[in-house]
């Protein structure tokens, strides 16, 4: 069933929301860091009131592993884009060591945070962290088994674990 006009704006609205205090929560973490940033903070930034923060995430911990989860997504997206079995494999990889460099360069204070908490929480680092970068592993791997089934790269082991 389709949604109505009135639906698809509030839904709309709400994504653009949750993206607001997405973004404003990032700024915080990365300027404060995470322990000594609050939710009011993050609320000042996003221009809201402290309560709708926690109308789209129930805790300052559900921030950060939505924030982890946003850039693992990019992460994942830029590699698929990047990683395009028709370019010449030289220019592929220099393509996303470049995408991924400029990602890291706009994004550091965010990412330190990130990592920072990931080493120190070993939850989050087994439930969010590991199987990103796993995923983000499978497509290494599976654009170089393309490469080696193509004939363009000479056979080998191509898994990374």
């Amino acid at each position: 069933m389709a949604m109505s006009k009135g639906e698809e704006r509030r839904l709309r609205r709400s994504e653009e929301r949750r993206g607001a205090i997405l973004a404003a929560a990032a700024e915080v973490f990365a300027a404060k860091g995470y322990h000594a940033a609050t939710t009011r903070e993050v609320a000042e930034a996003a221009d809201l009131a402290e309560g709708t923060i926690f109308n789209y995430f129930p805790s300052k911990r559900d921030l950060l592993v939505a924030i982890f989860e946003q850039g693992a997504e990019r992460m994942r997206r830029l590699a698929q884009s990047r990683l395009d079995p028709a370019l010449p494999m030289q220019q592929a990889l220099a393509s996303l060591l470049e995408a991924v460099l400029a990602l890291y360069s706009e994004h550091r204070l965010l990412i330190r945070t990130i990592v920072s908490e990931a080493w120190t929480d070993p939850e989050l680092l087994r439930t969010y962290a590991l199987p990103r970068l796993e995923r983000l592993g499978a497509n290494l791997q599976g654009y170089l088994e393309a490469q080696i089934a193509a004939g363009r790269m000479r056979p080998f082991d191509a898994r990374l674990g």
